[in-house]
């Protein structure tokens, strides 16, 4: 059997030293480059987080959650009693998110990890959500791969993310933002998603200048046909 490659460790410590070099300027920085797009950063976060259809007393986790500008959004959709947990790859983008979740007094559970490697069990959440970042992962099919095993059967995955749609003329400020960051011209990796993924969408948000994948994932179906249930409603690993 062909052994699976480990993520490279170098390129995970270089882009967890960025953001926490980059935490203290991330949330001006995505409001000035809204600005310049002609888009709302609060609004098209709303938006995106909607896509989840969250009710109340479920479980949603965000992947990459930074300094959780989109947690409060979350909180809303599963309410008082529901779970939100965030994970990231810095410290500090997180200790900035603690900060703005007891300024605004919102709850949620927050772990530092590797999105390639979830530490939660199989069907943990009723969504999980990513806003922004997948482009730079080392490992895009294994950090999509994992947000699909972490949610439950028929559960729902939206990723957002920097592009420009294949399909239309792309804006003038929209190419000037991209030679800043290469990596953010490649398609929305919708090859790289799981088997599981069904019902996949892809539409556009933020003035063309950011996709949004969503889709559900598949039940699984026993020997004899019938639809299993979630394995994974224990309780979350925390730090």
């Amino acid at each position: 059997m062909k052994r699976k490659k480990r993520p490279d460790t170098e390129v995970l410590r270089r882009s967890r030293d960025f953001y926490d070099w980059w935490a203290p300027f991330y949330d001006a920085t995505n409001r000035f480059t809204a600005r310049l797009r002609g888009a709302s950063d609060a609004k098209e976060r709303r938006k995106a987080v909607a896509r989840l259809e969250l009710s109340p007393r479920t479980r949603v986790l965000e992947v990459s959650c930074g300094t959780g500008s989109n947690l409060p959004l979350l909180r809303e959709g599963v309410g008082e009693h529901g779970l939100v947990a965030g994970l990231d790859i810095s410290a500090g983008m997180l200790n900035r998110c603690r900060r703005k979740l007891r300024g605004k007094r919102v709850r949620a559970r927050l772990l530092l990890g590797d999105a390639a490697r979830l530490p939660f069990r199989e069907g943990s959440f009723d969504a999980v959500f990513h806003h922004g970042g997948i482009a730079e992962f080392p490992d895009k099919r294994a950090a999509m791969g994992e947000m699909a095993r972490v949610v439950r059967p028929g559960g729902k995955v939206v990723i957002c993310d920097a592009g420009l749609p294949p399909d239309r003329p792309a804006r003038w400020i929209n190419r000037q933002l991209l030679k800043l960051q290469p990596a953010y011209a490649a398609p929305p990796p919708v090859k790289l998603l799981p088997p599981k993924a069904q019902k996949v969408q892809v539409s556009w948000i933020r003035g063309d200048a950011w996709y949004m994948i969503e889709f559900v994932k598949g039940r699984e179906t026993a020997a004899d046909g019938s639809a299993e249930a979630s394995r994974g409603r224990g309780p979350l690993s925390e730090m």
